[in-house]
């Protein structure tokens, strides 16, 4: 079985243990949406509307900040479902349209099992808006006719949703060429039942209301499981129907279609069967609600006409609307960073380079000792030693929900995460670390600041070909011996025992490299063997030699070939 499944079957497994709404597992992330509209006709007017996340039983949204160059900007709701948006608005003229909206999201697995058999008595008229159609979502003609079919012989609320789930999961196909979530068109889409997640939830829900169960769908996004993933178009729609006397209960047949797309599945096997169990009644972690409704006028009212969802963001240039499936011709970018055990959050180089390169407001700050900052450090970034912590607190910013960043000489390298710890204590929300540091940052030249000392020679301690050899032969295991030449260099000819860690990505390997042991770097003739002993000296590393490639060849010692 492939890991995907395997995982997801392990969360299942201890789910179905679970016979309430409980909390079997969590996921937490700071999401970064940031817009660029400034490519857009200067002369006219642009607006935005951006899905609002609020707090909720299974979900806790903190550290929310918005900041750009509009003209306006405020939180508003729709009238008719209240669905929460943030709007802002540039000038005609506007030569810089700029908005960075980020915040923190805790979120929960949500399972509910144990559904009552016996329907408690309700008032329909308390779920009027759920059991109503949509412009795309009727609920006669065929739909109707498909609905009492699918429910014939069903008289409770609980046994006609479960006919209905049971329906979609084998009727409806996800169809991977369909664009951005599907329209959710249910009248095409009994015609051709293959779409994406919010085409199959439109057929559940517009199939529930017909046969009176109160349905709707919930749109939002999904949050990544890496430290840093670009979520842009990671937008995803789940449905949840309404059991009197017990409350929503949530499901989810897209991702059932999904997976098993993914892991080619077929409706009979085993894994299927049991994704099906799990999906009626859960939702995973991974997802952060947005917005709820279809055919929304917005809050100020866009130009346009209804918005079928409100799962993207909503952008108008003097009233004409922009393609929200298209980040790029739109101009934005969804990032998210995985929120550690510890509270804080983790940014790649990468990351780091495109935050600071959009403009993203944030606080960069250095954790190693003034000596090591004045020598070098990142362009823009403050000195907050970890060791005099609260001598610098005063460098923090005053808004507690502002971005900070912290970073020091690498993974094995705790100060970082020392002073990140302590910032979170202090109440700060969006706290991460750069935990590749100095070392990679500057590895992979990036922009820095350079001290007078910067490039001061350094004399480094080498071990004679003799005395390296010796140590070889002895058996131990206290040293580690790494070749930093290209691979190809070290496949035609290398010192026997020795790793291959070119220099050129000698700092962001480091991880392999034990602070236990002796270190002792070599290449042919000292230069590259020079960089890295400088970058050991950075890292952290106490004890370390250099030795030449070439005085051993000379001296007779034997050298092996072949990858390793």
């Amino acid at each position: 079985m492939k890991r995907t499944v395997d995982v997801l079957l392990a969360v299942i497994g201890f789910c179905l243990l679970l016979v309430t709404e409980s909390v079997a597992g969590s996921a937490a992330g700071i999401i970064s949406m940031d817009f660029d509209l400034s490519k857009h006709d200067q002369d006219k007017e642009v607006e935005l509307w951006i899905p609002y996340p609020v707090s909720s039983a299974v979900q806790d949204i903190t550290g929310v900040k918005v900041a750009g160059d509009f003209a306006e900007s405020a939180v508003y709701a729709d009238k008719k479902y209240r669905t929460p948006m943030l709007y802002a608005r540039w000038d005609k003229g506007a030569e810089s349209r700029r908005l960075t909206f980020f915040f923190k999201a805790v979120r929960q697995e949500v399972v509910k099992r144990d559904l009552p058999g016996k329907e408690a008595s309700w008032n329909k008229g308390d779920f009027a808006e759920w059991l109503a159609p949509t412009s795309l979502g009727p609920i006669d003609g065929v739909v109707g006719e498909l609905a009492a079919k699918i429910t014939a012989g069903k008289t409770t609320v609980l046994a006609k949703a479960k006919a209905i789930y049971d329906w979609t999961c084998e009727n409806m196909y996800r169809d991977p060429k369909t664009i951005g979530c599907g329209p959710g068109d249910v009248c095409s889409l009994l015609q051709t039942p293959g779409g994406k997640c919010t085409d199959i939830h439109s057929v559940f829900v517009a199939l529930c209301r017909a046969a009176g169960v109160p349905a709707r769908e919930i749109f939002g996004i999904r949050l990544g499981k890496m430290d840093v993933q670009d979520i842009s178009t990671w937008q995803h729609c789940w449905a949840e129907f309404y059991l009197p006397g017990f409350g929503w209960v949530p499901v989810d047949p897209a991702d059932v279609r999904k997976l098993m797309l993914k892991e080619n599945l077929k409706l009979e096997d085993q894994e299927a069967r049991e994704l099906r169990a799990y999906f009626w009644g859960a939702w995973d972690a991974y997802r952060v609600e947005l917005a709820m409704g279809r055919d929304l006028i917005l809050n100020p009212p866009q130009k346009g006409g209804p918005l079928n969802t409100f799962g993207y963001p909503y952008a108008e240039v003097a009233g004409e609307p922009l393609d929200f499936y298209d980040p790029a011709s739109f101009g934005f970018n969804f990032t998210t960073y995985r929120i550690t055990a510890d509270g804080y959050a983790l940014i790649d180089t990468a990351g780091l380079k495109s935050l600071l390169d959009r403009g993203i407001e944030a606080s960069i700050f250095d954790a190693r000792n003034p000596e090591e900052f004045q020598e070098v450090h990142i362009k823009g970034a403050e000195n907050l030693p970890d060791k005099k912590f609260a001598e610098f607190t005063h460098l923090l910013p005053k808004n507690k929900s502002q971005m900070i960043v912290f970073y020091c000489n690498g993974v094995k390298c705790g100060k970082s995460k020392k002073a990140a710890k302590k910032s979170s204590a202090l109440g700060y929300e969006n706290v991460l670390i750069y935990a590749e540091g100095m070392p990679v940052w500057e590895e992979q030249g990036m922009p820095i600041y350079a001290g007078p000392n910067y490039e001061e020679r350094i004399e480094t301690t080498k071990i004679s070909p003799v005395d390296l050899d010796g140590l070889i032969k002895s058996g131990a295991a206290t040293f580690q011996l790494v070749d930093v030449r290209d691979p190809e260099e070290f496949a035609e000819g290398h010192i026997p025992g020795s790793i291959n860690i070119p220099v050129a990505s000698f700092a962001s390997q480091s991880e392999v490299l034990d602070k236990k042991k002796q270190i002792i770097v070599y290449c042919n003739s000292g230069g590259r063997s020079y960089n890295a002993y400088r970058k050991l000296m950075k890292l952290g590393y106490e004890d370390f030699k250099q030795a030449i490639f070439a005085d051993w060849k000379a001296a007779g010692l034997p050298v092996a070939t072949g990858e390793k």
